[in-house]
Protein backbone atom coordinates (compact mmCIF):
# COMPACT_ATOMS: atom_id res chain seq x y z
CA UNK A 1 0.00 0.00 0.00
CA UNK A 2 2.76 2.44 0.90
CA UNK A 3 4.54 1.65 -2.35
CA UNK A 4 1.49 2.72 -4.36
CA UNK A 5 1.27 5.99 -2.43
CA UNK A 6 5.00 6.52 -3.02
CA UNK A 7 4.53 5.92 -6.75
CA UNK A 8 1.73 8.52 -6.85
CA UNK A 9 3.85 11.06 -4.97
CA UNK A 10 6.96 10.40 -7.05
CA UNK A 11 4.99 10.64 -10.29
CA UNK A 12 3.35 13.90 -9.27
CA UNK A 13 6.67 15.37 -8.14
CA UNK A 14 8.50 14.39 -11.33
CA UNK A 15 5.65 15.58 -13.52
CA UNK A 16 5.10 18.91 -11.80
CA UNK A 17 8.83 19.63 -11.49
CA UNK A 18 8.93 19.99 -15.27
CA UNK A 19 5.32 20.96 -16.00
CA UNK A 20 5.23 24.14 -13.93
CA UNK A 21 8.27 25.78 -15.62
CA UNK A 22 7.03 24.57 -19.02
CA UNK A 23 3.58 26.09 -18.50
CA UNK A 24 5.13 29.32 -17.23
CA UNK A 25 7.37 29.47 -20.31
CA UNK A 26 4.42 28.94 -22.63
CA UNK A 27 2.54 31.75 -20.89
CA UNK A 28 5.33 34.29 -20.58
CA UNK A 29 7.55 33.48 -23.56
CA UNK A 30 10.64 33.18 -21.34
CA UNK A 31 12.30 29.91 -20.37
CA UNK A 32 15.35 29.30 -18.23
CA UNK A 33 17.87 26.63 -19.06
CA UNK A 34 18.80 24.04 -16.46
CA UNK A 35 22.12 23.72 -14.73
CA UNK A 36 24.50 25.89 -12.78
CA UNK A 37 24.37 28.92 -15.08
CA UNK A 38 20.69 29.32 -15.83
CA UNK A 39 20.38 31.32 -19.03
CA UNK A 40 17.21 33.24 -19.74
CA UNK A 41 15.93 32.52 -23.27
CA UNK A 42 13.15 34.66 -24.72
CA UNK A 43 10.88 33.38 -27.47
CA UNK A 44 11.01 36.69 -29.35
CA UNK A 45 14.83 36.88 -29.30
CA UNK A 46 15.84 33.25 -29.93
CA UNK A 47 12.82 31.20 -31.09
CA UNK A 48 14.83 28.11 -32.10
CA UNK A 49 16.55 27.72 -28.73
CA UNK A 50 13.29 28.46 -26.93
CA UNK A 51 11.57 25.72 -28.92
CA UNK A 52 14.34 23.19 -28.17
CA UNK A 53 14.38 23.98 -24.44
CA UNK A 54 10.59 23.83 -24.35
CA UNK A 55 10.59 20.43 -26.06
CA UNK A 56 13.19 19.14 -23.61
CA UNK A 57 11.04 20.20 -20.67
CA UNK A 58 8.00 18.55 -22.23
CA UNK A 59 9.88 15.28 -22.84
CA UNK A 60 11.19 15.32 -19.26
CA UNK A 61 7.59 15.15 -18.02
CA UNK A 62 7.39 11.63 -19.46
CA UNK A 63 9.01 9.87 -16.50
CA UNK A 64 6.51 11.38 -14.08
CA UNK A 65 3.63 10.45 -16.38
CA UNK A 66 4.91 6.87 -16.56
CA UNK A 67 5.17 6.68 -12.76
CA UNK A 68 1.60 7.95 -12.44
CA UNK A 69 0.36 5.49 -15.06
CA UNK A 70 2.04 2.60 -13.23
CA UNK A 71 0.49 3.73 -9.93
CA UNK A 72 -2.98 3.98 -11.47
CA UNK A 73 -2.60 0.57 -13.12
CA UNK A 74 -1.36 -0.95 -9.89
CA UNK A 75 -4.31 0.56 -7.98
CA UNK A 76 -6.76 -0.75 -10.58
CA UNK A 77 -5.16 -4.22 -10.47
CA UNK A 78 -5.28 -4.27 -6.65
CA UNK A 79 -8.95 -3.25 -6.60
CA UNK A 80 -9.80 -5.84 -9.23
CA UNK A 81 -7.95 -8.49 -7.24
CA UNK A 82 -9.82 -7.50 -4.05
CA UNK A 83 -13.17 -7.68 -5.85
CA UNK A 84 -12.41 -11.13 -7.29
CA UNK A 85 -11.30 -12.42 -3.88
CA UNK A 86 -14.39 -10.99 -2.22
CA UNK A 87 -16.68 -12.60 -4.80
CA UNK A 88 -15.05 -16.02 -4.42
Amino acid sequence: MMLIIGAYLAGLFLLLREAIPWLEAQRSGVIRSRGHRRDRVERAVDPDRFRVLSQQRFKAMGLGAICLAVAVGWTFWSLLNALVNAAA
